[in-house]
């Protein structure tokens, strides 16, 4: 069963990707699909992340949510110098900088991920459904940035390839999570709770801002929140 849910991302950057070589979407188009992925993000971080480690210890919380303060800045500083320094386009026409950063944030996806199957409950399928979605803008966004002169193959190659990268975090998290104690796990799940929340607002949102703003985009931001909060009672 988790194979199966961690497989779901991976289908879903590549469908992403086949959709993209298709029929690019248009600027409201993106922007509502960002603003719908971010509230389904801060969905999952409210409803399913916080309040267990909040429940388990408020101390714990605090070390966990700091910890992926620092790390997820200091993630943005590190990308944003790679960014710099290999400019926007290499020779080989690869956005290296933007699939590093992209690497990176699947990667500690699928440790979080591995957090959740391991902390039990309906966390794991919430979570899947969340990176899901999340994994659909960002297969748009890197075939935007791949650009019309590449290949079909390498547009769906690329997302699909960085997201076994999730699968790949997955099993080390299930790996050096097995065992542990519920305040590791609290600690693990408040550190993923940053990382939702800066996902949604420092990349999503921002993005979705730059794409231009109409109700019926911005509503969707909700829309995703109340989608997630509903599956969330019928797992109950």
């Amino acid at each position: 069963m988790e194979l199966v849910l961690t497989l779901v991302p991976v289908l879903a950057a590549g469908a992403a990707g086949i959709s993209a070589t298709l029929r690019a979407p248009g600027p409201r188009a993106t922007s509502g699909l960002q603003h719908f992925a971010a509230g389904v993000v801060i969905a999952a971080a409210a409803l399913e992340l916080l309040p267990d480690v909040v429940r388990e210890s408020g101390l714990v919380s605090i070390v966990g949510f700091a910890a992926g303060i620092a790390v997820m800045f200091g993630m943005r500083a590190l990308t944003g110098r790679l960014e710099r320094r290999t400019g926007a386009r290499q020779a080989s026409g690869l956005p290296w900088g933007m699939i590093g950063a992209t690497a990176v944030d699947f990667f500690i996806d699928g440790l979080i991920l591995g957090a959740g199957f391991t902390a039990g409950g309906h966390t794991g399928v919430l979570l899947s459904i969340a990176l899901a979605i999340e994994y659909l803008f960002v297969g748009l966004s890197l075939a935007g940035a791949l650009g019309t002169e590449a290949r079909s193959a390498v547009v769906i190659a690329v997302p699909v390839l960085l997201s076994l990268l999730t699968v790949a975090g997955t099993f080390l998290g299930l790996w050096l999570l097995a065992g542990a104690t519920p305040v590791i796990l609290a600690a693990v799940l408040a550190f993923g709770a940053v990382a939702f929340m800066y996902l949604a607002t420092e990349e999503l949102l921002v993005e979705a801002h730059a794409q231009g703003e109409t109700a019926v985009g911005s509503s969707a931001f909700y829309i995703g929140f109340l989608a997630v909060l509903m599956i969330e009672q019928a797992l109950r």
